[in-house]
């Protein structure tokens, strides 16, 4: 959805649209809204009186602000429609972008997006056209497109002072860097939250998915207590605004992170309470997210079966709707590891090797350090020493390379404890002394992190 098209509280003057005396009234009360209503926290009560009484002429950003809140074309305010084309078309094109876009249906709006960035559009409806398909590419987990997109948008609203969509065109370029596994994406994503939290008052929705985008970070970066911290912040925030969405999104981070801290229990309850809510959005990527998620708890509690039942249905969800990035890898390493568990050691091997060729084809570093670890046991079960000793090497390198202190603590110990039973107790030690000391940093990390916000919130520049 288009987040404040063009509304927020603006710098200097504009110029005004000569627009029906008493239209912007008649819709508002038409569409049963109170002056804030309209308002929507980007333009005053005030202004929005002054329209409807005829002191003033909005902008075409208000104006569109005003279409947009009444659910009213933009040729219903115009007071000289066919002199006014211009506005009209562009209008037109930016709704039906706004409407597949609520629609989830980001495939069209790539389409539309693409075929309205030909036309000879003024700068702003420009940005517009890219921030929506940002918004869609990241959506559909294609971030190197995304990056083509949010930072032209994002400059524009800046340019112009347009805070509102420039926080917004924020938090997307952060999500894609995030999903490049980028270690810039937490310290943009944490910019937005903080220019999020200074308006007033503060936008919950938007909060809400900026924090959920944070968690998800930090899950990907197995920060635990960070992910925690975030995902519960961003539930506070979406349930204030009834986002079912927003609100299976949080919960699946939830059941994410207390499954990694050994709370079964607890992340089974986060995960069937995603999975219903993704049923009542109907949004079938992120069940079949959920299934491997919950084949992974079960694996880790040893129910081998059950855990390869909810993997198998992830994986065909997956290719059945061409889940590359965050998607197919991630499920193929489980497979392998489930395979690995079971003694099923050629059917392993042709899960991880799926599974590496995926992680190279989308750049999707991650999961090949993962593949790396579980073909690591898997050729130590099979006698080839040197072979293990390169694939945790190898995953130990790219781990250190991505910035990912959590997942490279765990590879250090899982290599560890291979060299322990192996008798090369000299090496196992070195290792559980890197995890040992990486643990070590972590703590003094989320120590400090955690004291910064404690500023920020008594500096005023956040409120938690």
């Amino acid at each position: 959805m288009l987040t404040a098209m063009l509304g927020s509280k603006h710098q200097g003057r504009r110029k005004g649209i000569p627009i029906r005396e008493g239209s912007v009234r008649q819709a508002r009360l038409d569409a049963r809204l109170s002056l804030a209503d309209v308002a929507a926290d980007q333009v005053s009560r005030t202004a929005v009186h002054h329209i409807e009484n005829g002191r003033t002429k909005p902008s075409l950003e208000t104006l569109r602000l005003i279409a947009r809140q009444t659910r009213k074309p933009i040729e219903y305010f115009l007071l000289a429609p066919d002199a006014n084309r211009e506005l009209i078309q562009p209008d037109k094109d930016i709704r039906r972008l706004n409407e597949l876009t609520a629609k989830r249906d980001f495939v069209a709006v790539i389409s539309l997006g693409l075929s309205l960035l030909e036309k000879g559009w003024r700068k702003e409806n420009a940005a517009l056209v890219h921030f929506h398909l940002g918004q869609a590419y990241c959506r559909l987990v294609q971030p190197e497109d995304a990056l083509k997109h949010l930072p032209v948008a994002r400059a524009y609203f800046e340019e112009v002072g347009e805070e509102w969509l420039a926080v917004d065109s924020l938090d997307w370029e952060a999500s894609a860097w995030g999903l490049l596994e980028d270690p810039r994406a937490i310290g943009l994503a944490n910019q937005a939250l903080e220019r999020c939290r200074r308006f007033q008052p503060r936008p919950q929705q938007m909060e809400g998915r900026i924090l959920g985008h944070l968690g998800a970070m930090y899950v990907v970066a197995q920060s635990w207590a960070l992910a925690i911290s975030h995902y519960e912040a961003a539930v506070e925030a979406a349930g204030a605004v009834k986002d079912l969405l927003q609100l299976a999104k949080m919960h699946h981070g939830l059941g994410l992170t207390h499954s990694h801290l050994q709370q079964p229990a607890q992340a089974r309850k986060h995960y069937e309470k995603a999975l219903s809510l993704y049923r009542m959005e109907s949004d079938q990527s992120a069940l079949y997210r959920v299934e491997n998620d919950l084949g992974v708890l079960l694996l880790n509690q040893g129910q081998l079966d059950s855990a390869e039942r909810h993997l198998l249905n992830a994986l065909a969800g997956a290719e059945e709707l061409n889940m590359e990035r965050r998607g197919r890898g991630f499920v193929l390493v489980n497979l392998g590891d489930v395979s690995l568990r079971k003694g099923h050691v050629s059917e392993a091997r042709e899960y991880l090797d799926r599974a590496a060729e995926v992680g190279r084809s989308v750049g999707e570093r991650i999961v090949l350090a993962e593949a790396h670890v579980v073909k690591g046991q898997l050729d130590e079960l099979l006698g080839n020493l040197q072979a293990a000793d390169d694939h945790f090497c190898e995953a130990i390198d790219t781990l250190g390379e991505l910035v990912m202190p959590d997942r490279l603590r765990d590879c250090h110990m899982d290599y560890a404890q291979v060299l322990e039973d192996r008798g090369d107790f000299r090496a196992a030690m070195r290792h559980w002394k890197s995890a040992a000391e990486i643990g070590k940093a972590a703590a003094l990390g989320i120590s400090a992190y955690r004291k910064d916000e404690k500023a920020r919130v008594e500096s005023g520049l956040s409120v938690s």
